[in-house]
């Protein structure tokens, strides 16, 4: 008979469904509210994708879903850069750019997989008992960070009607980065578990993301 998961590893897996939920969402408003750029739709489909290791790795545990995890929030993070280079910045910079962080992010997954052959991950930035990031998470932060700034570098191209939004998608990326840097079993109170509320803050942050975008190819001059 399975053994029962513990309650914070039931929260993880079952918010998980959040992140899938989020890539089919975004995906359907495409289809059905507004079309986006291709490059915007390989971003959200990354993002459903992400959702299914993402459950393997909280439902099951074993190492080669948590590099399936990590590594497909990895791409999710690197297309994302992609589609903002995309839209904003000219074929040189978006060569260069894509090549150094694509090498950075393939070495990621590299290092995982070497862990995994090494007996597991060690952390890269460790916070002691409460947590910490391990070396794939660490680029993955620094991945949201560079998305971050490459927009936020073009700020004065974004419209002022979709400003409001790319404010709700920085503040869901802050907020989702502190609850990260808890440990997956960390719990506040009964029911303040820290990784599960990542996801399903991370979800509506996707969400904001996906409106974001409809509200700036849709406003005249974009």
């Amino acid at each position: 008979m399975p053994v029962p998961l513990s309650p914070p590893d039931l929260a993880n897996a079952v918010t998980s469904f959040c992140t899938i939920g989020a890539g089919l969402v975004t995906l359907l408003l495409c289809r059905y509210v507004g079309s986006q750029p291709d490059r915007w739709l390989t971003a959200y489909l990354c993002l459903f994708i992400t959702g299914i290791p993402t459950l393997g790795w909280h439902g099951w545990g074993s190492e080669p879903w948590r590099v399936a995890d990590v590594g497909t929030n990895l791409l999710l993070a690197y297309a994302l850069q992609v589609a903002v280079l995309g839209d904003y910045y000219g074929a040189t910079f978006r060569r260069r750019f894509a090549t150094i962080s694509g090498v950075i992010n393939a070495a990621a997954v590299l290092w995982m997989v070497s862990e995994g052959m090494r007996g597991g991950p060690g952390m890269a930035i460790d916070l002691g008992d409460f947590g910490g990031f391990q070396v794939g998470e660490t680029v993955l932060i620094l991945d949201a960070i560079a998305v971050t700034g490459l927009m936020v570098a073009r700020r004065d191209r974004i419209p002022a009607q979709a400003m409001p939004l790319l404010r709700l998608v920085i503040a869901s990326f802050i907020g989702g980065l502190l609850l990260a840097t808890a440990a997956g079993d960390t719990v506040y109170g009964r029911i303040g578990s820290f990784h599960a509320l990542w996801h399903v803050l991370s979800s509506f942050g996707f969400i904001f993301f996906w409106a974001f975008n409809h509200v700036r190819v849709r406003t005249p001059g974009n």
